[in-house]
């Protein structure tokens, strides 16, 4: 048995957010625990009323302690996870907020062990981030350098092994075995390492991963979540709740309520990857990459949905761009 734990802290976007994260959980598994880090207990109980959950108030001074010396937000995560391991005896199955699930988690739960774990996906080798263009790329640069140049010691002093042929792995959704509690002072240690060199916000992923890689063979569970961390997708996402998550869904009867969720999540990937903002943002971004097939692909694709999604003076600024990026080739 696992315990699914999660946050949510901030604004009533970040509430709604994980209101669907545990619903969608509960779709495929029943009503199993689940610890939530919050600063509005209240906003949740209209949803989660009867229900398997487990507050953890997060207060400022609370916030703050997580955070560190280093004062990282992310650096939070570590302690949440943490702090859930000292309240429960089972394996965890940490989520973000910002994910859901689209399939049953079953299978993967049963297979985590001491030397087995998964994380959301495996994103990229150490040594690939220098190839991230600059300036946007500073901060992967910096860590890029850092790893290269440092001997970084874990929480009991001793050397850890850190290498650019090492892999980031996802960490917006994790299967850790109850034994990996005593992996986290090293994953902190990192973190601490890590952070005020570089002001990388992926800090704390790196940490988790290269620890967990070094103790453990970790797998992918991205058939399971859907993680939708990209803040375009955020954008989406945010308006949808707020149209969906309504005072007439808290209302329905539990069957209803898990019909209408396991609808949700069957469709929204789709959904999401096809949106007009998510069409628009690629054509934007495969202009940016001189990319510009696949641009003029999407910036079509987003025109025959909305004539008016895209201005034609920027249509007609990449067109320039696009010819006189042919004619330097030749």
């Amino acid at each position: 048995m696992e315990t699914l734990v999660t946050q949510s802290f901030g604004r009533e976007a970040e509430y709604r957010r994980a209101i669907l994260c545990v619903w969608s959980y509960w779709a495929y598994v029943g009503f199993r625990k689940v610890v939530l880090f919050t600063d509005a207990p209240d906003f949740f109980d209209p949803y989660f009323k009867n229900q398997p959950v487990e507050y953890v108030l997060l207060t400022p001074d609370k916030m703050t302690a997580m955070r560190g010396k280093i004062d990282f937000l992310h650096r939070m995560k570590i302690a949440m996870i943490e702090e859930a391991f000292q309240l429960t005896s089972t394996n965890i199955l940490y989520v973000d907020s910002d994910t859901f699930f689209i399939a049953d988690p079953s299978a993967l739960l049963r297979l985590v062990s001491e030397k087995k774990t998964f994380m959301h996906k495996n994103e990229y080798r150490f040594d690939s981030l220098r190839d991230m263009r600059l300036p946007a790329a500073e901060s992967f640069h910096a860590f890029l350098d850092l790893i290269e140049a440092r001997t970084f010691l874990g929480a009991n002093g001793s050397p850890l092994p850190v290498s650019t042929l090492q892999y980031s792995w996802n960490a917006g959704a994790m299967i850790l075995h109850k034994s990996h509690a005593t992996l986290l002072p090293d994953i902190y240690a990192l973190t601490d390492q890590f952070y005020p060199p570089t002001l990388n916000h992926a800090s704390e992923q790196y940490a988790f991963s290269i620890i967990l890689q070094t103790h453990s063979e970790i797998d992918s569970c991205e058939d399971i979540v859907y993680h939708y961390w990209y803040r375009v997708k955020k954008t989406i996402m945010d308006t949808w709740l707020s149209n969906t998550l309504t005072t007439d869904w808290i209302k329905l009867p539990l069957e209803k309520k898990f019909e209408s969720v396991r609808n949700w999540v069957f469709i929204l990937p789709d959904y999401l990857e096809n949106h007009i903002l998510s069409l628009h943002d690629r054509a934007i971004q495969a202009f940016h990459d001189n990319q510009f097939r696949i641009g003029w692909s999407y910036a079509i694709r987003t025109l025959l949905r909305d004539p008016s999604a895209i201005h034609w003076r920027d249509l007609l600024y990449h067109l320039r761009r696009n010819l006189r990026y042919l004619i330097e080739k030749k």
